[in-house]
């Protein structure tokens, strides 16, 4: 019986190549252990037949982005566990693989509040990271507010004001008005964080749920809670 050693260095003696360029083709999902796909370069392998699938080639693994529908109450979880066990969204139209690669070092952004839903965010993305850092500000978001209660177009007039109340200099426009006779629908720049439950509740509304809806460019869509998609690599926001 042959000694276990570790699949990239197996697969660097059998293919030719680094031991880097082994783990580069094993993270890609292109090499196979007994027909499997071994995503793990320390997997040990014995005697089982090892193959790398036809066309695969060295070209670089594109960073993406991934969104997920957070549940009312849900907190932020790892982006791993997504994969095997939070349904992909039919509205993905990024063309990406399941690897694992694409979950791992996925930054969280533009974190919604603790009582928030809704559109989130994270990215392997450095371009992506400093568009939803350095300029989030420049960005709109839409929400939608789940409420209880009556408020005339003076009550929602307070309620943009109370969210600029906080914010210094130039005070960014805020369209709040009611979509429904249960559902309010705010957009604006430089959202507090948590701030938009409080800015209603102070209305005398019941505030049921704060979900948002939208983020620059980026729609939440007919997405269920709890789905995930990737953005496709040229996605802008």
């Amino acid at each position: 019986m042959t000694e276990p050693v570790r699949l990239s260095k197996f697969l660097a003696h059998q293919q030719g190549i680094s031991r880097r360029e082994a783990e580069h083709l094993i993270a890609k999902g292109v090499v196979r252990v007994a027909g499997e796909i071994v995503e793990a370069p320390f997997f040990k392998v014995t005697d089982e037949e090892v193959t790398v699938d036809e066309g695969a080639s060295m070209a670089p693994i594109e960073p993406l982005t991934l969104v997920w529908y957070q549940p009312p109450g849900t907190p932020l979880p790892d982006p791993l566990t997504l994969r095997d066990g939070a349904p992909r969204s039919a509205l993905d139209n990024s063309g990406a693989d399941w690897l694992k690669v694409h979950f791992l070092s996925q930054q969280p952004l533009a974190e919604l509040g603790e009582d928030e839903s809704g559109l989130a965010v994270w990215s392997q993305n450095r371009g992506v990271i400093r568009k939803l850092g350095d300029d989030l500000d420049q960005l709109e978001q839409e929400y939608v507010v789940e409420v209880e209660g009556t408020l005339d177009d003076e009550g929602l007039k307070r309620i943009g004001f109370a969210l600029c109340a906080d914010i210094r200099g130039r005070k960014p426009k805020v369209s709040v008005s009611w979509q429904s006779d249960t559902r309010l629908r705010i957009a604006m720049k430089r959202v507090p964080v948590g701030g938009i439950r409080g800015a209603v509740e102070e209305q005398g509304l019941k505030v049921i749920e704060v979900r948002r809806l939208r983020l620059g460019a980026i729609l939440l869509g007919r997405m269920a809670p709890g789905e995930w998609r990737f953005l496709p690599v040229d996605v802008r926001f």
